[in-house]
C-alpha cells in the first residue's frame, strides 16, 4: 500500500535520492535494532526481568542526554553549508569538539545527580556511570551524519551504523558464555559507538573532510552555532525528557500493589518502548533525508516547497496507519519472542503506544517545516508543554495505574506537540505569505 502510495505521489527529480538515503539510514539502524533486540532477548531470557530493568535504566538515563549533546547543530550547520561547502571541514570539527566539551559537561552533572540524589545498588550506579560514555559516542556519531546528510552518502554512516553493532553483538555473545555481570554486556555498545566513528572518519577522509582540512578551533564560531542552535537544542532537550521521564519516574515513584517491584515495572515498560523506538526512526530517518530537499525547494519557490511537504505528510500519514495496525495485531507475537511469558504484561503497554504511533509520524516533518521558516525560537515552547504534561501526569498517575499510565502519556503528550505545531504551522505560513505579497 505504501509502496503503491509512494508511487502515485510521483516525487520528482531528487526523490531517488531522498528514498535510497532513507533506504541506508533504515538498513543499518534495522541491523543495529535487531542486534539491539537480539541482546534484549538474551537478556530477558537468560537474566530476567530484574536484571533487564537494571539494563534498561543503564541505557535510558544516558539517552536523555544524546539530544543535548546534538544541541540542533547539524540543523544550523546544513543552512550554512548549503551554497558554501568549502566550510565543511571547519565546521565538522569545531562541531565535534564543541559536542565533546558538552557531552564532558553533561557526564559529570550526572554523575553528581545519581550519587547524591538517586538511591540505586551500588552496582547499578556503577553500570550508569560506564553507560555516560555513550554520550560521547553519540556526539562523534552526530558529527559524522552532518556530513553524509549534507553529500546525501547515507550508505557511509549506515555502513558504520553496521559494523559497530556487528561488533555490539560479538562482545555480547562472549561476555554472555562467559556469565559476566549485566553491567558488562551494556559497555558493549559504548565500544560499539567508538569503532562506528573509526569507520566514519574513513569515509569522511574520502569526502575531503580530515584533521588536515579544517582543524582549527573557532571561539566566535562556537557562540554563533551554539546561539542560532541554542532554539532548536533546547527543543531536542524538551522532546528528549518528553521522551525518557517516564523510565526514571517508574524507578523512583510508589506504585500500587500489582506484582511488581519499581525495577520490573521499568523492564515490563521498557521491552514493550524498546519495540516502539524501532518503530520511531522510520519518520526520523525519512525527514533527515528530506531535509537538504526542504531547504533546496524552497529556495525554487513557495508552491514546488508546499507540494513536496504536503507528499510528505501523505506519505507519512499512510506510513504510519499501516504500522499501526500491524504494530497492534503482533504485539503478542513480538513480546512473546523477546522476553515470554514473564512479560506477558508488555503486550497491553506495546498494544497502547501503538494505538498513538501515528500521530509521531505526522507531526515529524511540521517541526522542519517551522525550522525552514525560520522560525524555529517557538519549538522550545511547544516541546515543553509537552515535557511538563508528560512528568506532572506520570507522577500523578504512575502511583494509581503504573506503567500504564506512562504507555497512555506518552502518546497523549505527542498528540498536543501535534496540534501545537499544526497550529504554528498554520500561522506562520499565513503570516510569510502576507509579507511576501
Amino acid at each position: 500500500m505504501v509502496i503503491k502510495l509512494a508511487r502515485s505521489l510521483k516525487f520528482e527529480g531528487n526523490s531517488l535520492i531522498l528514498f535510497s538515503n532513507t533506504f541506508f539510514q533504515l538498513a543499518g539502524k534495522l541491523v543495529s535494532m535487531s542486534i539491539t533486540m537480539l541482546v534484549t532477548l538474551l537478556i530477558a531470557r537468560l537474566y530476567g526481568r530484574s536484571s533487564y530493568g537494571y539494563f534498561n535504566l543503564m541505557q535510558s538515563i544516558p539517552a536523555l542526554f544524546f539530544i543535548i549533546s546534538d544541541f540542533g547543530f547539524n540543523a544550523i550547520a546544513a543552512k550554512r553549508l548549503t551554497n558554501n561547502w568549502d566550510d565543511a571541514p571547519k565546521l565538522f570539527w569545531n562541531i565535534l569538539v564543541l559536542r565533546l566539551v558538552i557531552s564532558g559537561f553533561l557526564i559529570l552533572f550526572t554523575i553528581f545527580v545519581i550519587n547524591f540524589y538517586f538511591p540505586y545498588p551500588a552496582d547499578l550506579k556503577f553500570g550508569i556511570y560506564l553507560s555516560l560514555l555513550l554520550i560521547v559516542t553519540h556526539s562523534l556519531y552526530a558529527s559524522g551524519n552532518l556530513i553524509f546528510q549534507l553529500k546525501l552518502k547515507y550508505s557511509y554512516s549506515a555502513i558504520g551504523n553496521i559494523l559497530g553493532s556487528l561488533l555490539i553483538l560479538i562482545t555480547t555473545l562472549l561476555l554472555i558464555s562467559q556469565n559476566a555481570p549485566i553491567i558488562w554486556i551494556n559497555f558493549t555498545y559504548v565500544l560499539g559507538g567508538i569503532f562506528t566513528f573509526i569507520v566514519s572518519l574513513h569515509f569522511l577522509k574520502k569526502l575531503g573532510v580530515s584533521h588536515n582540512s579544517g582543524f582549527k578551533l573557532d571561539a566566535r564560531l562556537w557562540k554563533e552555532l551554539t546561539l542560532l542552535s541554542a532554539p532548536i537544542g533546547l527543543t531536542f532537550i524538551f522532546s528528549q525528557v518528553h521522551f525518557r521521564a517516564d523510565s526514571i519516574l517508574l524507578s523512583r515513584l510508589s506504585l500500587p500493589d500489582i506484582g511488581y517491584d519499581n525495577v520490573e515495572t521499568v523492564a515490563i515498560y521498557g521491552l514493550a518502548y524498546k519495540i516502539f523506538e524501532v518503530c520511531l526512526v522510520i519518520p526520523t530517518f525519512f525527514m533527515n533525508a528530506a531535509y537538504p530537499m526542504f531547504l533546496s525547494k524552497l529556495q525554487i519557490s513557495r508552491n514546488v516547497f508546499i507540494k513536496f511537504f504536503s507528499k510528505t505528510i501523505l506519505l507519512l500519514t499512510a506510513s504510519g496507519f499501516a504500522i499501526t495496525i500491524l504494530g497492534y495485531y503482533f504485539a503478542p507475537f513480538m513480546i512473546k519472542v523477546l522476553g515470554g511469558e514473564s512479560f506477558n504484561d508488555s503486550v497491553h503497554v506495546l498494544r497502547v503506544l501503538f494505538v498513538g504511533i501515528i500521530v509521531f509520524f505526522i507531526s515529524a516533518p511540521f517541526s522542519w517545516f517551522i525550522v525552514n521558516l525560520g522560525k524555529q525560537k517557538v519549538l522550545p515552547f511547544v516541546y515543553l508543554t509537552a515535557a511538563v504534561f508528560n512528568i506532572l501526569g506520570n507522577i500523578y498517575l504512575i502511583p494509581r495505574y503504573s506503567f500504564m499510565a506512562s504507555a497512555y502519556l506518552t502518546w497523549v503528550s505527542e498528540f498536543i506537540i501535534f496540534v501545537l505545531l499544526i497550529l504554528i504551522s498554520i500561522h506562520l505560513w499565513r503570516s510569510s505569505d502576507d509579507k511576501t505579497n
